[in-house]
């Protein structure tokens, strides 16, 4: 047995601090490991701009091709485009070196099989952590590689989703990539559609000179705000760093929350382009979501959190559109898979369609108030939800445990997980009003504390 440290492997894909969890080495028996995995070929191997990640992708595909399979290099692309070459072009792998939207020192992984099923803890990565540590035999026949690039059949499918013909000329939007993969994509969108995209921060560095590229926290989407205001922007879009997920910045420099954008595709892809069928979202979207699917006539689908259960939920029921709070949309058409492009184009589209400004359009999804996620640090996770179960689910007038726990009130709902990724507990609230929301959050944050919880 080897001695390869497996850190890194983490339930939705493998990530970790460079070079001290992930190297060189350690990729290079992750190829092996995967194309004895696999079994066949050809695997696409890709990567995003952090400075490790070419020598890390070159260590992957001399593993795979020393096992002797073939490997075809798809070069430096986002995780939306890696999803789309599984979709595509039906490798029998994908890989993308990248670690989405952590800080500079990290690395990671992202791998899925043919017809984009992704490997994850409970699919996959398991076997991988197995045999990443096997002493394999390589045979007297090394497999090939060959370069392929996918970015203009990239762009061609992501436009097809639109009429580009529709769009508003006179929008005027700011795209902020964070310095990460989703820039060259709007770059290019700044040359094929007939209104104003204002780039921020959209050239690939891996230094991520600006600000880490995850706009889930406020202080990653300041200076989109300050632009939008200094360009009179109608939009601002804002990107993480390997382009899977997106938020909104509206024309007064406001963030939109994943569950308004979400109520605004789901809207508007069942009225307006008259999409029937089964819609999708996760355990912590609020109920807007699923008040818009059943007066469009449509079936609502609850899932747990998490890309890898969302794309296997979608290809059995056929889903149309589905989302999460932390800004992945997934579509049918995509191969069940998510982009921040494809989101962008449809608001974009959307945006023409109601010709008014964002804000004045999200207001009729804003009926319901919402805490956003809070964390909590506690000492035993599984002993706090039992807690908060003896407490608060007499009073429920129904529980769940598709996702963590869910508690439903008449006028309210909260849940609690556990982090996949950190040790913490999660919470998040939803209530009729801001002053329901107070009153209850409020108890539920203070019986917590009193079991030990620290607020992160």
């Amino acid at each position: 047995m080897l001695n390869i440290k497996t850190s890194s492997f983490h339930d939705y894909d493998i990530r970790g601090i460079y070079p001290t969890e992930i190297d060189e080495n350690f990729y290079y028996h992750l190829g092996k490991a995967l194309a004895l995995y696999v079994k066949k070929g050809p695997i696409a191997v890709g990567h995003d701009t952090r400075l490790s990640s070419p020598s890390l992708a070159k260590s992957l595909i001399k593993g795979i091709t020393d096992y002797g399979l073939d490997v075809v290099d798809i070069g430096l692309i986002s995780t939306e485009m890696h999803y789309f070459a599984s979709g595509r072009y039906g490798f029998e792998a994908n890989v993308i070196v990248s670690a989405s939207h952590n800080p500079p020192e990290y690395n990671g992984a992202k791998i899925v099989l043919k017809g984009v099923v992704p490997l994850s803890g409970s699919f996959g990565l398991g076997e991988l952590k197995e045999l990443i540590n096997k002493e394999i035999e390589l045979p007297a026949q090394k497999g090939t590689v060959t370069a392929q690039n996918i970015f203009e059949d990239w762009i061609q499918h992501a436009l097809s989703f639109i009429n580009s013909q529709s769009l508003n000329k006179d929008l005027k939007v700011v795209v902020d990539a964070g310095n990460g993969m989703g820039g060259p994509s709007w770059e290019k969108m700044k040359d094929v559609l007939p209104l104003e995209i204002i780039p921020l921060y959209c050239n690939p560095d891996g230094n991520f000179p600006h600000h880490i590229p995850d706009p889930l926290k406020p202080e990653n989407t300041k200076d989109l705000s300050v632009k939008i205001k200094e360009e009179q922007a109608d939009i601002g879009i804002a990107l993480d760093g390997d382009a899977d997920r997106l938020f909104l910045v509206d024309e007064k420099g406001e963030r939109v929350s994943g569950t308004i954008t979400l109520a605004l595709l789901t809207d508007y892809f069942i009225n307006v382009k008259k999409r029937k069928g089964v819609y999708m979202y996760n355990v912590i979207v609020g109920k807007i979501v699923k008040d818009i699917i059943e007066q469009g006539g449509c079936t609502p689908h609850r899932t747990r959190v998490g890309h890898s259960f969302i794309k296997a939920d979608m290809k059995k029921m056929s889903g149309v559109l589905a989302g999460e709070h932390s800004g992945h949309y997934y579509f049918g058409d995509n191969f069940n898979a998510e982009s921040s492009l494809i989101a962008g184009l449809i608001v974009l589209e959307a945006l023409s369609y109601y010709k008014k400004p964002l804000s004045e359009i999200l207001k009729k999804y804003r009926i319901y108030a919402s805490s956003g996620e809070i964390n909590f640090k506690v000492a035993d996770r599984q002993e706090a939800v039992s807690k908060l179960k003896e407490r608060f689910g007499q009073e429920a007038v129904d529980t769940d445990d598709l996702d963590g726990y869910t508690f439903w009130f008449n006028d309210y709902w909260f849940n609690v997980r556990l982090s996949k990724t950190e040790p913490l507990l999660r919470l998040n609230m939803e209530a009729d009003s801001k002053d329901i929301l107070q009153e209850k959050l409020q108890n539920v944050v203070s019986f917590i504390e009193s079991i030990g919880g620290q607020r992160k």
